[in-house]
């Protein structure tokens, strides 16, 4: 059986969406899913094969309906944009929190019962999980959907969810629950003891992700290579990006593209020999990486060619097929000799496979 975890990560989630909608694109389907927090979020939508209605919502809610926090005011502080109205906005609405003893999540649990259907999803042939951590009992809580109390599943969500800033209220059975993400940020463990063999892992954060090691499933962990930002700030543009990172970032690992940065077709380290004489591809290589040597060939050569579309302000969404690249590019640097860019484009072959 194959399933499809989400990890934990509040606004951080987009970026799983655009993972999901590659994953369909390859036509790559899974018995079962499940997930910690907003992965336990993404995983009913998927539950209800509510794909569409998935990628749209997160291009959509903002900080704003969620917490009554302006969009705005979160990306200027992600984005260091401090200033005194900044600063008393900022004051003003923590002012709010503390008085009311934490965000409210009314907003919330009306947003999941409007989009997450318990029916469709107790219909449904894919499997669904989600873990939470009981407060009152002190304990880890993992539940796949047959062992939630018909008419909860929405509380269940809730309580997967439920940061220690909103308002401390019982969510279950007269009990207490904080995020799932404090003992577990996504089920891995529960899956593979489940009987599923093959998992795909879809991640939000960077840091090392904790599971039992086993030799049960095949584990595939897909995850951003840089920081994906505030988990507070659901906002459209932020949120686009994030999507579309989680898109490109499973293509990449599925398609085995080549690239740190961007995306390129895959080619041999052979291939990437070729593109310079041993000569001149030493020069390049003391003049642009002062003369540190690189991991390989092939290494040094994207390193600097995502450094050059950078500079250029080259689409990075987008899937490159390099002779075709670097042809482009020559004719963008052609005569352009003050570039420190300039010989290295002037000296690389295009080379067609």
């Amino acid at each position: 059986m194959k399933a499809l975890l989400f990890e934990g990560g509040g606004a951080k989630g987009a970026y799983e969406a655009g993972a999901v909608k590659a994953l369909n694109k390859k036509k790559i389907y899974f018995d079962g899913v499940g997930g910690t927090s907003i992965g336990a979020f993404n995983a009913a939508f998927y539950a209800q094969k509510n794909f569409n209605g998935m990628y749209k919502l997160w291009l959509s809610v903002d900080s704003q309906e969620l917490f009554g926090i302006e969009p705005k005011l979160l990306l200027d502080f992600q984005n260091r944009n401090v200033t005194i109205d900044n600063i008393k906005k900022g004051l003003t609405t923590v002012g709010k929190i503390i008085k009311n003893k934490g965000i409210d999540t009314e907003n919330i649990m009306k947003f999941l019962k409007k989009y997450v259907k318990e029916d469709r999803i107790r219909r449904s042939k894919i499997d669904y999980a989600l873990n939470t951590y009981s407060l009152s009992d002190r304990k880890p809580v993992e539940v796949f959907k047959k062992d939630i109390p018909v008419g909860k599943m929405h509380e269940y969500i809730l309580s997967s969810a439920y940061l220690p800033i909103f308002k401390f209220e019982r969510i279950i059975d007269d009990k207490y629950y904080v995020d799932g993400g404090v003992y577990s940020n996504c089920p891995i463990d529960l899956f593979v003891e489940a009987g599923y063999d093959e998992i795909y892992v879809l991640r939000a954060w960077q840091n090392k992700l904790k599971y039992k090691n086993t030799k049960k499933a095949k584990i595939h962990i897909i995850g951003p290579r840089e920081d994906l930002g505030s988990i507070m700030l659901f906002e459209k543009q932020t949120a686009e990006y994030r999507f579309n990172l989680g898109y490109f970032d499973m293509i990449k690992y599925l398609d085995n593209l080549d690239g740190n940065k961007y995306y390129f077709k895959h080619y041999s380290d052979e291939y990437y020999d070729n593109l310079f004489d041993k000569n001149t591809l030493n020069r390049m290589i003391k003049i642009l990486n002062k003369g540190k040597k690189p991991k390989s060939n092939k290494d040094f050569i994207l390193n600097v060619i995502e450094k050059i579309c950078s500079e250029s302000k080259i689409e990075r969404f987008r899937i490159y097929n390099l002779p075709y690249l670097i042809t482009r590019l020559k004719y963008r640097y052609a005569g352009n000799r003050k570039n420190i860019y300039y010989d290295f484009i002037k000296n690389i072959k295009v080379e067609f496979e």
